[in-house]
């Protein structure tokens, strides 16, 4: 079989997720209530995933975290992985053993596949994101994929891992990059959940700062009258976008939020997807909060196919748009693109 060369997430890139990858010389998924291991034929492992997970859903969100469980359980010895690092990459390449961890499934990364990771000074090569093309790039930007085949990127992968410390910045350099962007991101979700930003109060303001981000992001967006919708259904912002192989639409319901967002938008959100899917069209429901959401309220967000994006991600989206964000909404948010030199 020829090599295969995949993108795998470490789940939402927090720090115990990565971790759980570099500590252990693994790439994991998860779907822990499934056991990928018991499964040699990838059409029943799809079979079984979706009688646990999404018995009772379907449509394309489906169809695609079938097929990334199926991709990766087809993982084998040499193929090229690719892990999104912060800023950078880590590059692996596949063992011969695929395995179950109980105690990873505690943070659902059971599903996991040996790998060896490469190394320089004995610390994770990282190479920076901004040294591959643009193709690569966007690729692995897409959201909501934890498995991705890179097949069509080969010969810039090859090149990757055959000349890693041509795209490698110094480690000392690295480091201080790193740090200069967690503190950064720390500072501006602090600010913009603690009201110490320029932004429209009433939350007007960070539902024009979700449609400009929805926009960066290459869709039609629009903020929605408060009479849009009847009975406790509700969205903030509409976006949608359409190209040769699909049309999609997404309500969000945006909350300026500190501390925890409750389930209020997810039920409004539900709400609304209710009223608006009809035949041939792909509605998809999203709560956005400046906030944290609770591991019972994601799991009712979850179950109804609603994606979340918390005070976590959200700068990750904002920070990943900074240089197509406008001057105005980074006025607002108190960013000052200034550039500095890593000493």
């Amino acid at each position: 079989m020829d090599k295969q060369y995949l993108m795998v997430r470490a789940m939402t890139s927090q720090e115990i997720h990565f971790r759980e990858f570099f500590d252990n010389s693994v790439v994991a998924v998860g779907w822990s209530q499934i056991n990928f291991t018991d499964y040699s034929d990838r059409e029943l492992l799809k079979e079984a995933v979706k009688e646990e997970y999404y018995f009772d859903k379907s449509g394309p969100h489906v169809a695609m975290n079938l097929n990334e469980c199926a991709r990766f359980s087809g993982i084998l010895a040499g193929d090229l992985i690719i892990v999104p690092y912060y800023s950078g990459i880590a590059l692996a390449i596949a063992e011969s053993e695929a395995l179950f961890s109980e105690k990873a499934a505690e943070i659902d990364l059971g599903n996991q596949h040996k790998v060896s990771y490469l190394y320089k000074d004995g610390d994770i090569l990282s190479v920076p994101r901004n040294n591959l093309s643009e193709g690569l790039q966007r690729r692995l930007r897409v959201p909501g994929m934890s498995v991705s085949d890179l097949s069509e990127f080969s010969d810039e992968i090859e090149k990757l891992f055959s000349h890693p410390d041509s795209y490698s910045y110094s480690n000392e350099a690295k480091e201080k990059e790193d740090a200069l962007q967690k503190q950064f991101k720390k500072d501006l979700l602090k600010n913009i959940q603690n009201g110490k930003t320029n932004l429209q109060t009433g939350g007007i303001g960070m539902e024009n700062l979700v449609k400009e981000l929805f926009e960066c992001e290459g869709y039609y967006a629009r903020v929605m009258a408060k009479t849009s919708f009847k009975g406790s259904a509700d969205a903030d912002v509409e976006a949608w976008r359409d190209d040769a192989f699909a049309s999609i639409r997404i309500f969000a319901q945006v909350k300026h939020h500190s501390g925890t967002t409750g389930n209020e938008g997810i039920r409004q959100i539900v709400k609304v997807i209710e009223s608006k899917v009809i035949a041939g069209e792909n509605c998809k429901g999203m709560l956005i909060t400046s906030a944290k959401i609770s591991e019972e309220d994601a799991r009712i967000a979850e179950d109804n196919n609603i994606d979340v994006v918390d005070g976590d991600r959200l700068v990750e989206i904002i920070y990943s748009n900074l240089g197509r964000l406008s001057k105005g909404t980074l006025d607002k948010l108190g960013v000052v693109m200034v550039p500095s030199v890593l000493g």
